[in-house]
């Protein structure tokens, strides 16, 4: 079983060497009549290269036989965002991506 735990299939060893710097955090939005939570976790996970990293790690973790995880989590919805880096003294936000 220990082969297909989350933790070492998005593992680097495990994934050409992707890493993702990543980080979970916990929501509760209230409960329903009969006392059941509505609650989660927000994964954002930052890397250069989502193709290389993200999917790769995606690609481990993928179909029914694999993660062990699977079983208890429900994938609701995703978002992609470029995050451009700082502006210095010259030039101004965003420049890096139309160089």
């Amino acid at each position: 079983m220990a082969e297909k735990s989350h933790v070492r299939l998005a593992h680097p060893d495990f994934n050409q060497g992707a890493k993702l710097l990543r980080r979970g955090y916990n929501f509760v939005d209230g409960s329903n009549g009969l006392g059941q939570l509505s609650a989660g976790l927000f994964f954002i996970a930052y890397q250069r290269d989502p193709f290389k990293q993200f999917v790769q790690i995606q690609k481990s973790l993928a179909g029914l036989n694999n993660d062990l995880l699977n079983e208890y989590i429900v994938h609701v919805g995703s978002g992609l965002f470029a995050c451009p880096p700082g502006v210095g003294a010259e030039g101004y936000w965003g420049q890096a991506l139309f160089e």
